[in-house]
Parts: C-alpha cells; sequence; structure tokens
C-alpha cells in the first residue's frame, strides 16, 4: 500500500505547469498537476482513457466547444482520443490517471518522457 500527499507533492511552476509522474500502477500511470491561475494545456489527445480529479482549486476543461467548470471532489472520465483542453482557473492541483499507460500522447515530450514516477509500484 502507498499513500500520496498529493498537496505536500505539488510542485508549482511559475512558467509552466507542474508535471510529476507520482507512479506507475499495472496498466495505469497516475499523474500530478500543479497549475497556477492562469496556466493551461492547449488542445491534446491521448491513447488512454483517462480520469481527471481535481485536489484543489478549479480547472475549465474544454472538448467539442463544450466547457465544463471542474472542482474539488468531482470527477471526469474521458475516452481515448478526444482533444481537449485545460486552463487553470485558480492555483490548482489535478490527479490525471491514465489507462492503460499511454502508447501516445501528443504532449509527450513536452510532459511525460522524461519524468520518472516517484514510486514505481510495477
Amino acid at each position: 500500500m502507498h499513500i500520496f500527499p498529493l498537496n505536500q507533492l505539488a510542485q508549482f511552476n511559475d512558467k509552466s505547469p507542474g508535471v510529476q509522474v507520482i507512479a506507475r500502477s499495472g496498466p495505469a500511470r497516475h499523474v500530478l498537476f500543479s497549475f497556477q491561475a492562469g496556466q493551461s494545456l492547449p488542445e491534446h489527445t491521448t491513447s488512454s482513457q483517462i480520469a481527471v480529479q481535481v485536489v484543489s482549486g478549479q480547472l475549465t476543461f474544454t472538448l467539442h466547444g463544450e466547457t465544463r467548470e471542474l472542482e474539488p471532489g468531482q470527477l471526469l472520465l474521458l475516452e481515448a482520443g478526444v482533444p481537449h483542453t485545460v486552463q487553470a482557473e485558480t492555483d490548482t492541483i489535478m490527479l490525471l490517471t491514465m489507462t492503460p499507460d499511454p502508447q501516445h500522447h501528443s504532449l509527450a515530450g513536452e510532459l511525460f518522457d522524461i519524468i520518472e514516477p516517484v514510486v514505481p509500484l510495477d
């Protein structure tokens, strides 16, 4: 068993959202994002299904021209291959679970490829 203190692991960055792969467990990758208010991720896709959980703060999630506000206590599920954008309305910590571990992510070189997990659970 592993317990992750997500608020303590968050690493905010003035230039871009903080991104940390906190664990790989079986077929899933768990990624912690730390957004300062106003930071965003441009439109992107992934070959994985995703689950988005806001730990703290508020996000605007947009896909197919539809915008949804996400707050703590909400879970967004999205199938693979759907283009979407993310915008932080306030300082926000977001947990992203990707399953299976992505073979393709349109922001891979910018976000994930060089980041080792805090705890490799495999």
